[in-house]
């Protein structure tokens, strides 16, 4: 059972974002007050009264749109609409109608959805006096609201939850593995992403930043579910010079962090450059799996010699994810998009992968013959077992009698050896060092606030 589709509609400005956020309770979608921010759909669940609630946010609708930007965003917004159960038509009330507004209105009953006609920005009796004009439109009682300062959307959101179908409020939501797409602005994130569902679920331009929210979207295959999240390209620090890109680059950065898998789209024609390499950075900060899609194939030589080198490129600056596969692809061509799922699961199994204590110290055993760790101070240092604490990603107690004895560079022997023993492909290992007892030596998070890293320089430190 499906939960129901509210849709926010509206030309430009009118307020839908910050309805969008008041009606959901948080600040999801980014709102500024500049036309053209909301250009894709943009999706989110809410509970009220005990019954979930999804809500799509869309762009501003104009008439007759001679740009292809804009046609793009009316073209989704009216697929919102189709999609919905229920249309918030938001006005501005501080304005007289435009003839946008009436253009709107004639779309809307032309979809023959129910419609709530939301005059927003009222924030003051003043306001109130051009109610009459809004009463013509023969929608029904207008609501006078202010999203803004959350003036009448309470009464909003009760007149929705009637008109809506009721759905239990303990609905189980499945399991979607988190897969989150970035990049490079106009690397091909959006088309990849409409490949993958099939259909124009995303603008796609080649005007880079046209995708300046992350969206989310549900995509099966084979029956699988997986929950796909685009996002806004990762520009330089240097080349953010405008609030929204800034929100833009924040939210993708909280984009990674709630996801469990990253694919990573790099535009084969350029090469992996410096950005490429800082993007790879911070997904393996964030503790992540991925895996690097090397997009726009069908615009390279395309030999196995251009392959190899690209693959030796990669190898080469990411020296610190040795383990992330490389996948070849045309997102326009939807050359090898059937090889992505069975690569994701394959490589999540790795992420969520746990190692018995007795297959780990049988482990030790191997290494202990094979290298002990160097001599401190002329005294021996001894590796006495080894323990997995967690997954996603993979995390390994390592207890000596002297931890300050395992160097980085003896530390990273081990995770080269556990990877060759046990796999995980695609996914970073984090080694937590442990005393034999709590007065001695130090853990790998103390020994980092030293400055003894062993790890990649952070991008975000750059």
């Amino acid at each position: 059972m499906r939960k129901p589709l509210v849709a926010i509609a509206g030309r430009p400005n009118v307020g839908k974002s910050t309805l969008f956020n008041r009606l959901l309770g948080e600040p999801s979608a980014i709102v500024e007050d500049v036309h053209g921010i909301t250009r894709d759909r943009h999706y989110a669940t809410a509970t009220w009264n005990g019954h979930p609630v999804m809500l799509v946010d869309t762009g501003g609708i104009i008439s007759e749109p001679t740009d292809e930007i804009p046609a793009e965003v009316r073209k989704q917004a009216l697929i919102a609409v189709e999609e919905a159960d229920l249309v918030l038509f938001v006005v501005n009330g501080q304005e007289p109608l435009t003839f946008t507004d009436r253009d709107i209105l004639d779309e809307l009953r032309r979809s023959g959805k129910k419609m709530l006609l939301v005059v927003n920005k009222v924030d003051g009796p003043r306001h109130e006096e051009n109610i009459s004009e809004f009463l013509y439109l023969g929608t029904g009682e207008p609501f006078m609201i202010s999203a803004l300062h959350g003036r009448g959307v309470s009464e909003l959101r009760e007149q929705i939850t009637e008109l809506l179908p009721k759905v239990p409020g303990d609905l189980e939501e499945e399991e979607f593995p988190k897969v989150a797409v970035v990049g490079k602005p106009n690397a091909g994130k959006s088309t990849f992403v409409n490949a993958l569902l099939g259909k124009e679920r995303l603008i796609v331009s080649a005007v880079a930043g046209t995708t300046r929210d992350s969206i989310d979207t549900v995509c099966r295959y084979h029956g699988r579910p997986y929950l796909l999240i685009d996002t806004a390209g990762l520009r330089k620090k240097s080349r953010i010079d405008q609030p929204v890109e800034y929100f833009s680059m924040v939210r993708t950065i909280r984009s990674i962090d709630r996801s469990e898998i990253v694919l990573i789209l790099m535009d084969a024609s350029t090469g992996f450059t410096e950005q490429d390499q800082k993007i790879l950075g911070m997904v393996h900060e964030a503790g992540k799996s991925a895996i690097i899609l090397v997009n726009k194939w069908d615009l390279t030589e395309r030999t196995d010699a251009y392959l190899q080198k690209v693959t030796n490129e990669i190898r080469t600056s990411a020296w610190f994810m040795p383990h992330i596969p490389i996948l070849s692809i045309s997102a326009l061509n939807r050359q090898r998009i059937t090889r992505v799922f069975p690569l994701i699961d394959s490589v999540l199994a790795e992420y969520r992968k746990r190692i018995s204590t007795a297959a780990l110290n049988a482990f030790i055993d191997k290494i202990k013959r094979e290298a002990s760790p160097p001599r401190v101070g002329g005294r021996g240092v001894s590796l006495l077992y080894v323990t997995q604490v967690r997954t996603a990603p993979p995390g390994f107690a390592v207890f000596s009698n002297r931890p300050r004895g395992l160097t980085p560079a003896y530390l990273r022997f081990l995770e080269r050896r556990l990877r060759e023993e046990f796999g995980f492909t695609g996914t970073p290992i984090r080694l937590f060092v442990k005393p034999r007892s709590r007065e001695e030596g130090t853990t790998v998070g103390q020994r980092k606030q030293k400055g003894k890293r062993s790890g990649p320089p952070s991008p975000r430190g750059r």
